[in-house]
């Protein structure tokens, strides 16, 4: 009978300082979410590639860090013991080992094969995800600090996405090259509903709001770094009038001062759903690849022409409805 997990085991895992293999990375003690995001992550992006006995040494570790967990919860028996020529031949070929079924039996895998590739920033539950893969897109690297939406992600996807933006040892996961960096950074400083709770608590709104309102100089900052082709970012329709404006002056002059072309636009849910619901697009282009060139235009907007009732299931489980 395999051996249970036990919650200690599922808290934290000592790994060495640093190790840069093949681009797989971790830093000092990482917690369970950021092994499986490890994990799941470099599987997805192709393992690694020829005979790298020191990188594959390094999965093994993740493997062994995280096998008791997904022992206790699909009960599984009989899974082959955890060894280095395990590693080898899972970095290999993952799809042949029932232990990492979760990571590709799932509803959204990527496409194949991918016209570009993108990377997933306050991923949520996988909204920009959806919307990129069925544009040929795949990604390549996730992150959302949630751990509900983490595990919502996993299941909708096969990866757990990585933690906290705002760490260095998480920016250091991130690829070196990608074509988009996607990103709906958070709203809370700066939608109407958000600003008004704050004052009412006498905090700060906007980029004076520490903990929430400077995570775009995040997204700036990792652009900066990565000079990805285009980006895509998405906020409240707030975002254009708070402070009087000053907020999105701030944040379209430093995407230009990262010599990228800014094109935005204000578009309500209601042309693609049944809820009207605005929200502020920022589409950018490097202008040292595309030179203003870019033939870019937002789709026309309309008004609603679904129902709720057209996407709702039909077919519900009983116990799901209330009684009269």
């Amino acid at each position: 009978m395999a051996k249970k997990a036990t919650n200690d085991d599922l808290k934290l895992q000592a790994f060495p300082e640093e190790i840069t293999e093949d681009g797989l990375k971790i830093y000092g003690e990482t917690s369970y979410e950021n092994q499986m995001a490890v994990l799941s992550q470099f599987l997805h992006n192709g393992g690694i590639e020829g005979d790298d006995i020191e990188a594959r040494g390094k999965l093994e570790e993740i493997v062994m860090a995280i096998h008791d967990f997904l022992e206790s919860k699909k009960a599984i028996d009989d899974v082959e013991e955890i060894t280095e020529e395990f590693a080898w031949r899972v970095a290999e070929n993952p799809l042949e080992y029932p232990l990492f079924a979760d990571f590709f039996n799932v509803p959204f895998p990527d496409p194949q094969p991918a016209a570009f590739t993108f990377i997933d920033l306050f991923a949520g539950m996988g909204g920009f995800r959806l919307a990129m893969q069925a544009q040929g897109g795949k990604c390549v690297f996730s992150s959302e600090w949630n751990k509900y939406a983490q595990k919502t992600y996993f299941a909708n996807f096969g990866e757990m996405p990585f933690g906290d933006i705002t760490k260095e040892s998480t920016k250091g996961y991130i690829p070196e090259h990608f074509d988009v960096l996607c990103a709906g950074f958070p709203c809370q400083p700066f939608s109407i509903a958000g600003v008004s709770k704050k004052k009412s608590l006498g905090r700060e709104t906007g980029f004076k709001d520490k903990t929430q309102g400077t995570l775009f100089f995040d997204v700036a900052d990792i652009i900066s770094r990565h000079r990805p082709k285009a980006f895509y970012l998405e906020n409240v329709k707030n975002l254009t009038s708070h402070d009087k404006g000053n907020t999105f002056r701030v944040i379209c002059e430093t995407l230009e001062e990262l010599n990228y072309s800014i094109h935005y636009q204000v578009m309500d849910g209601q042309t693609y759903v049944p809820q009207h619901r605005e929200r502020i697009m920022i589409v950018g282009f490097d202008r040292q690849r595309y030179h203003d060139e870019e033939q870019f235009q937002f789709p026309e907007q309309h008004e609603a022409d679904r129902t709720v009732g057209e996407i709702l299931d039909p077919d519900i489980d009983p116990k799901y409805k209330l009684a009269a």
